[in-house]
């Protein structure tokens, strides 16, 4: 059996029942291909399919140059300053490096920054090691020394507000867009704001910490978590779109608008990939990019697929079938 490329991207096939793997299989079948399980342990699986035979692993990454490597779009400080100094929209951001830290230098950086401003570790993925809405410096210095510790490097980064949405891009289109909706409580004219995020989360992979973080959200929108909403109100309970613990997509694929499809290609080039999922923040997807505050937020390299399809809200995009068709034309 030739094996004509090899793919980084889905899991094994001993958790098909799982999101990506699911998604991907029925993909391939469906394309009138077949699945082999080759080592699972190591969650690795051949794809037959379109006459040529494809061996994938748990992530998919599919490089513009056989020599780009995987640190352009793990490390989030890396990522920061290929955009930065290739032109490309991303919020204000300082970078802090465990090995280099000086707490003056790491002062006067911080003073550089508007506020208020989020820390992440500069590796982090899956909503891990991030610390939103730091106030000032003060409490930004605390966050670093208590945390910087447990990373290899952190990155300060203004915060940008507005709508937060994924765009998919293979080669050089948007092959599917979603707004990131936050988790929300929507009231009955009954229960308190407390009681709704209890019973909502009651079967969602995660739940929302009844904290002060939590507590601020609510304040901004004049709500307290035992305030009773009237019937249909809303409550945005997290400022970012945290899958896990609620939140909602809405495919805006045939909405992006062509300076925007344009400006994320760009960055797919710049990171030397041809397959990213990009998070951007903006009032509206289908405007033009100059015409409103428009941010790159993050590239990923190894981005999920599973969430274009059944999306909370709009049609599914079949962005498997598009990836393999791309891979078989490619090997």
């Amino acid at each position: 059996m030739a094996v004509l490329g090899i793919a980084h991207g889905f899991l094994s096939l001993e958790i098909f029942m799982k999101k990506n793997p699911l998604i991907i299989k029925n993909a391939v079948l469906n394309m009138g291909g077949t699945i082999e399980e080759f080592i699972p342990e190591r969650g690795c699986f051949y794809i037959n399919v379109l006459g040529k035979c494809i061996l994938l692993e748990r992530k998919i990454s599919i490089t513009r140059q056989s020599f780009v490597s995987g640190q352009l779009t793990r490390c989030k400080d890396i990522t920061n300053e290929l955009l930065r100094i290739n032109g490309l929209p991303t919020p204000e951001t300082r970078c802090f490096y465990k090995k280099s830290y000086l707490a003056a230098d790491v002062e006067k950086k911080l003073a550089e920054l508007h506020f208020p401003i989020i820390l992440k570790d500069a590796q982090g993925s899956n909503s891990r090691g991030i610390f939103p809405l730091i106030g000032n410096i003060k409490d930004a210095m605390i966050v670093l020394e208590e945390e910087l510790p447990h990373y290899r490097s952190m990155i300060a980064q203004e915060m940008v507000f507005g709508k937060e949405y994924r765009i998919l891009i293979l080669d050089e289109k948007v092959i599917g867009a979603l707004e990131m909706i936050p988790p929300y409580a929507v009231g009955d004219g009954v229960s308190t704001i407390r009681n709704i995020i209890e019973k909502k989360q009651s079967s969602t992979e995660k739940r929302t910490e009844f904290d002060e973080k939590l507590e601020q959200i609510l304040q901004e929108q004049n709500f307290t978590l035992e305030s009773i909403m009237s019937k249909n109100e809303i409550a945005y309970i997290k400022k970012s779109s945290c899958l896990a613990e609620g939140g909602e997509t809405r495919d805006v694929t045939d909405s992006v608008h062509s300076d925007i499809e344009k400006t994320c290609v760009a960055a797919s080039k710049v990171v030397g990939k041809y397959l990213v999922g990009i998070d951007v923040m903006c009032e509206d997807i289908s405007l033009d990019p100059k015409k409103q505050t428009f941010n790159i937020i993050e590239i990923n390299g190894k981005p999920d697929l599973y969430i274009h399809y059944n999306p909370s809200h709009g049609q599914t995009r079949n962005v498997v079938e598009d990836i393999v068709k791309f891979m078989v034309k490619v090997s």
